[in-house]
């Protein structure tokens, strides 16, 4: 082995040796540690496959026979390659390899869609003059950058020898993420310190090639020499960074920043890349928004929610609204501990103008007046999906045509929208595969710490179902099984709520219910979303409906083929919108919804682990019991390899050391032991000491008596078992003297 390791160091060893790729490694390692402490965007991690790619291509391709110009057609598709791999997910899981190319392919093209929307998406918003919340773009510029930057470094390094050239631009690219980023300047001192050293040393081995082709004898001392000097500035230009960490390259250019230019680009560039922030905190949840389950105000149920009135509307429509909900927006990713939105882009859309939605099948038109009260909130609520508004608003989006919300300035707003109106019929005979291959990427995403017994209580929920609907069904009737309740607290911190509403505290709310609905579903390959919003109620004499707070409300969205988003109600006791219309009430959100007898039984709930409190009182008290036993038992036992009548004698001396009357270097241990009992007398003032002191006398002759003759009569074998005794008869009464000793006020 170590043969073959030497044989591969050989084989592979740069003609200009270890040290200047290793330089340059550093200095890709100081970059990309740079670029991602600006934390510009989520992924902004593809610097490093991007840089390590870069850096082991252009040194490849500089080793090579080949024109600069094909050298480059070459560099140019692999910086493509990898960037695209790396940010749209391409590079398959091992699930995928093993599953063959029935797995790949879906694998593949479900997350190409899905990256081409999410660019489809930015370049609508940016050439129409919109703003675009999403970072995918940012993200393969940054991949592509850096790709290039690195690969001209090691090719004009390693082909050309000229160091400098190739890495004027990564330190000017270094530069430009200090000034947008405000990061410390101290990355750039580092940067300048390595690029000094590695510019001395390819300096040398051009020299020392140029010297060997015309055979000119050289010293090895000059290449020491330039080593210093080069040491020497790199250390001094690493001091300055060090001792002026507060200095910024924004405040170093501050001139620069004031030129018109430089505005209306970065004015561009902020409009184009409105998601993009730098030194964001690097969070699981940190896209598009932080999670929100559960939402506290439903904490309790307080009593005010009853009596605050949101919002008043009139609907007019022939479509059953049952089951139906006031829509505002939709969540699409699910962290494993709440819910977040992923980018968005930004779309103006004038009164009357519909909105640009895919068109879909069995659709009903309702028709809505809306009259917001709460306070200035800028959302548009509305019975399904909105068609259109009667006045400007703006609309979000999630890539193309997915819409996530509307907003608008006025408190009151008429708007058209559109209702699913599939019925079960139509959704059994709709299938997956026909689902755009974009929202089944997007959409079925869980995480990858999400606990396996969801996923198998899914699959044991849909009991082998073969399409889309009842899967969905099942599901929605499996969680009605659940109670009700909003006095509930927080899942604990750490922990999945949806695992633990369905295992461990099987009760809650509509935020617990809709979550694990959608992410049961997206166990079993259905793309599913969390809405929320507010539950209809019944219409007064006047045709007004009135929305209390306490009707806040979260539910789920299924995608079918065809058909769109279709709303399911998991949460116990309301009503959804999938029982038959013929028996279920027009309003009924805090009822049982009808059972549908044809269906099949859903399977029991899992049995709940009983939760015992950790006993750490019971612990520590038991710890402490049994550590005192043991001391005292370890008390009473003579150590593993020791001498009873030396080691007795020894704590005899220790414990006279403690009592104040230390053996003298000089004394005999007769003397000692004189001495040591005309020490014990002074306790005699003590009248309840003066038997203790007596009873010591004997077995402290005993043990001196041993131990002379253990020392100094060369008997290493008797005395052991009666050292041992005295010792035991001697300990506690000093233990006593010590104790006397210490609480004594004139010391004895």
């Amino acid at each position: 082995m170590t043969g073959a390791v030497e044989f591969v160091i050989r084989r592979t060893k740069p003609r200009e040796g270890w040290l200047p790729l290793l330089l340059l490694v550093a200095i890709v390692g100081c970059v990309n540690a740079a670029v991602l402490e600006a934390t510009w965007v989520p992924e902004d991690v593809v610097v490093i496959p991007a840089t390590l790619g870069g850096l082991l291509l252009g040194t490849l391709l500089a080793k090579r026979p080949l024109s600069t110009f094909f050298a480059w057609i070459l560099l140019t598709l692999y910086g493509w390659l990898i960037s695209l791999l790396v940010l749209a997910n391409l590079i398959p899981s091992w699930a995928a390899l093993r599953g063959g190319w029935e797995s790949l392919r879906p694998y593949w093209l479900q997350n190409g869609a899905l990256f081409v929307d999410k660019v489809g998406g930015w370049s609508t918003a940016v050439f129409s003059g919109q703003s675009s919340q999403e970072t995918i773009v940012f993200a393969l510029g940054l991949g592509l950058a850096s790709f290039f930057l690195t690969a001209w470094a090691g090719w004009q390094i390693f082909h050309h020898y000229r160091p400098l050239t190739g890495l004027v631009s990564m330190g000017l690219a270094l530069a430009l993420n200090g000034y947008f980023s405000g990061v410390q300047i101290w990355w750039l001192g580092l940067f300048v310190g390595l690029a000094a050293l590695l510019t001395a040393v390819m300096h040398y081995v051009a020299l020392a090639d140029a010297w060997e082709t015309h055979q000119v004898d050289y010293s090895d001392e000059v290449r020491t020499d330039l080593f210093m000097y080069a040491v020497v500035i790199a250390t001094l230009v690493l001091a300055l960074a060090v001792a002026l960490p507060s200095i910024r390259i924004r405040q170093l250019v501050s001139a620069f920043q004031q030129q018109p230019a430089v505005q209306q680009a970065e004015d561009l560039l902020e409009r184009a890349f409105a998601g993009v922030e730098s030194n964001q905190p690097r969070r699981q949840d940190s896209v598009g928004g932080s999670g929100i389950l559960p939402r506290a105000f439903l904490l309790g149920n307080a009593p005010e929610l009853y009596e605050t009135v949101v919002m008043t509307a009139v609907v007019q429509t022939e479509a059953n609204l049952a089951g139906i909900h006031w829509r505002s927006l939709s969540y699409d990713v699910y962290t494993g501990r709440g819910w977040a939105l992923s980018e968005e882009r930004i779309e103006p859309i004038a009164a009357n103008v519909p909105l640009p939605l895919p068109e879909i099948e069995a659709t009903a038109t309702v028709s809505q007046t809306v009259h917001w009260l709460a306070d200035e909130r800028l959302a548009r609520y509305t019975l399904g999906l909105p068609l259109t508004f009667n006045q400007e608003v703006e609309t979000l989006w999630r890539g193309q045509t997915d819409l996530v919300r509307v907003n608008g300035d006025s408190q009151t707003y008429t708007v058209n929208s559109q209702l699913s109106q599939a019925t079960p019929t139509l959704l059994r005979q709709t299938a997956v595969s026909n689902i755009p291959p974009q929202i089944l990427a997007r959409y079925t995403t869980l995480p990858d710490d999400l606990p396996q017994r969801v996923r198998d209580l899914a699959q044991e929920a849909t009991n082998g179902l073969d399409n889309p609907y009842d899967q969905a069904r099942a599901l929605e009737r499996f969680l009605h099984q659940y109670p009700y309740s909003l006095d509930v607290e927080r899942p604990p911190r750490d922990t999945d709520p949806v695992d633990y509403f369905l295992f461990e505290q099987q009760t809650g709310y509509c935020d617990f219910y809709a979550s694990a609905m959608v992410v049961m579903a997206r166990a079993v390959g259905l793309p599913a979303r969390i809405a929320i919003g507010y539950t209809t109620q019944a219409a007064d004499d006047d045709g007004v409906q009135t929305i209390y707070q306490i009707n806040s409300h979260s539910w789920a969205e299924i995608y079918f083929a065809e058909f769109g988003w279709v709303e399911f109600e998991p949460t116990a006791t309301f009503t959804t919108s999938h029982t038959s219309r013929s028996t279920a009430p027009a309003f009924a959100p805090f009822e049982e919804p009808v059972p549908d007898t044809s269906e099949l039984t859903p399977p029991p709930l899992p049995e709940v682990e009983a939760v015992r409190p950790f006993p750490w009182t019971q612990l520590i008290v038991g710890s402490l019991l049994a550590g005192v036993m043991w001391w005292l038992w370890r008390r009473g036992q003579l150590p593993t390899g020791q001498d009873a009548v030396v080691w007795s004698y020894g704590r005899l001396q220790q414990n006279a050391s403690k009592l104040g009357q230390p053996p003298a270097p000089s004394q005999t241990p007769q003397e000692f032991l004189v001495t040591f009992q005309d020490y014990l007398q002074r306790y005699g003032r003590f009248p309840w000491l003066i038997s203790q002191i007596e009873q010591l006398q004997p077995h402290l002759a005993k043990l001196t008596s041993l131990y002379v003759q253990r020392r100094y009569a060369g008997d290493a074998q008797s005395g052991r078992l009666a050292a041992w005794q005295s010792w035991q008869n001697v300990k506690r009464p000093l233990w006593l003297l010590r104790i006397v000793r210490l609480f004594a006020k004139n010391k004895p």
